[in-house]
């Protein structure tokens, strides 16, 4: 007598519209010993344009696992889909770095394999909007260049008007052009704090032009929550990632190679 298989009841758990979301939660329940599996993902991968009117992703797990995969995804936190983007995208890197403050670490979030994924960036900013969706404000401002397809996005989302700084001859301005006069209070949207120089020199800026700051956004605050700003910070991701000046770097007097990824300009 030929053994039967047992069969396997899938139930759904969640749908989407965005397979990267999709995806993403797949992941985050594979990490956790579930057995996920996605229905109609190949459907709206190849007809995105019009399948979601018809279609949407369907997250599925075993019968069995239905309860406990339900209690994972509605207890993840806005951290644990930031660090299956970063881990996914290759983006936090491990060596010896110079960061734009001029310090050296020995860990360095690459920014740029975020942004070059705009799947990824998206995700990222309509979270970042979910957050400072209770705050009262009229424009998103962020500092070039890295910041700008972040907070660009993230105004799109949030329907609110953008703009952004840059440096002209060491000083922090409001780039040139934009309308502010229906603009007063105003949000501020940056990819990664690390000694919070960049957004206090934006601040100093909002506020010699008469705006006023009601609230910071950030991807990433890699410096586990020691920086305070005399508005609140909302952060997607806390990490507590020292940064040595270069006299007090371990790294340095083990003469391991010196990498300086990215620029700023500063």
């Amino acid at each position: 007598m030929e053994d039967k298989m047992e069969e396997i009841t899938l139930i759904t758990i969640a749908t989407y519209t965005n397979p990267f979301e999709a995806e993403l939660a797949k992941g985050l329940l594979e990490d956790s010993g579930f057995h996920p599996n996605l229905l109609n993902e190949r459907i709206m991968s190849m007809y995105a344009s019009i399948a979601g009117d018809m279609y949407k992703i369907e997250l599925q797990v075993p019968e069995n696992e239905e309860k406990d995969a339900k209690e994972l995804l509605t207890g993840l936190e806005d951290s644990d889909y930031v660090t299956r983007i970063l881990k996914d995208e290759g983006a936090l890197l491990e060596g010896h770095f110079q960061l734009t403050s001029g310090k050296h670490s020995n860990q360095y979030i690459e920014k740029a394999r975020i942004l070059q994924n705009p799947a990824a960036a998206h995700n990222l900013c309509k979270r970042l909007a979910k957050r400072l969706a209770e705050y009262e404000f009229e424009a998103i401002i962020s500092p070039a260049y890295g910041a700008i397809a972040l907070g660009f996005e993230t105004a799109y989302l949030m329907g609110k008007n953008f703009v952004f700084t840059q440096r002209k001859e060491g000083e922090m301005i409001i780039r040139n052009g934009f309308d502010l006069s229906r603009m007063h209070k105003i949000v501020i949207v940056e990819d990664i704090l690390t000694t919070g120089g960049s957004i206090q020199e934006v601040i100093s800026c909002v506020q010699n032009k008469g705006l006023e700051v009601v609230v910071i956004g950030i991807l990433i605050d890699r410096s586990g929550g020691n920086i305070e700003f005399p508005v609140p910070l909302e952060s997607l991701l806390c990490l507590e990632i020292p940064a040595y000046e270069r006299e007090n770097c371990d790294a340095c007097k083990q003469n391991i190679p010196l990498e300086i990824p990215g620029s700023s300009d500063k």
